[in-house]
């Protein structure tokens, strides 16, 4: 029997429309958000959950709530599925990153998996940490589950199963409130749907 994981990214926040780098920044849903949530639950009205994990960060709780509002679904927040730990660039942006730090900003671009900015993680070290609890995740599903993470988390996941490379990770698009389906079964895992939004309901 096959095992379906919906790998959604919580709602929009507020980053005053400047590219950011928020990792372990706990953030509020902004309206925007919040309403994006309220089409996931309506999208899942009528699929049965299992169960639904999230970070432990603000943004992701408050969008597993809102899908579950209403059903007795067992939620499990989990640290592990919070996004990358940006350190000292947490909240900053990237221009600002980029005048301060050019060095820095530079080698990022050119080495993505070992470049480790002050007080955060590498993407290497992100991706051991974000597989290792998916496999976890994996194992412990037994019918449909949805995790509710963060646009890094759903990237390293889907770039693992689809063989793209840490290079090239930032070509999946992942949009606020986006659903990706992943399907296993005892011999293989394969992915479905990238990035589906739910715009027109």
């Amino acid at each position: 029997m096959n095992k379906i994981i919906y790998l959604v990214r919580h709602g929009k926040i507020d980053t005053d429309d400047k590219k950011r780098y928020i990792g372990f920044s706990d953030i509020l849903l902004n309206e925007e958000g919040v309403n994006q949530g309220k089409k996931l639950k309506k999208f899942f009205s009528e699929i049965y959950i299992e169960k639904i994990y999230c970070s432990d960060l603000s943004r992701t709780r408050k969008t597993a709530e809102i899908i579950s509002e209403g059903r007795n679904i067992e939620k499990v927040e989990l640290k592990e599925l919070r996004e990358i730990n940006m350190g000292k660039w947490e909240n900053r942006t990237f221009e600002e990153i980029k005048n301060k730090y050019p060095k820095e900003f530079e080698n990022r671009g050119k080495y993505i998996k070992d470049f480790t900015p002050d007080g955060g993680e590498s993407f290497g070290v992100f991706k051991d940490r974000v597989l290792n609890i998916f496999k976890g995740i994996v194992l412990d599903t037994k019918e449909s589950t949805v995790i509710v993470a963060h646009a890094g988390v759903n990237r390293i996941i889907l770039s693992d199963i689809l063989g793209i490379s840490l290079e090239n990770i930032f070509k999946i698009k992942q949009d606020y409130g986006c659903i990706n389906k992943i399907i296993v079964n005892q011999s293989t895992t394969s992915i479905s749907t990238v990035n589906y939004t739910l715009s027109h309901i």
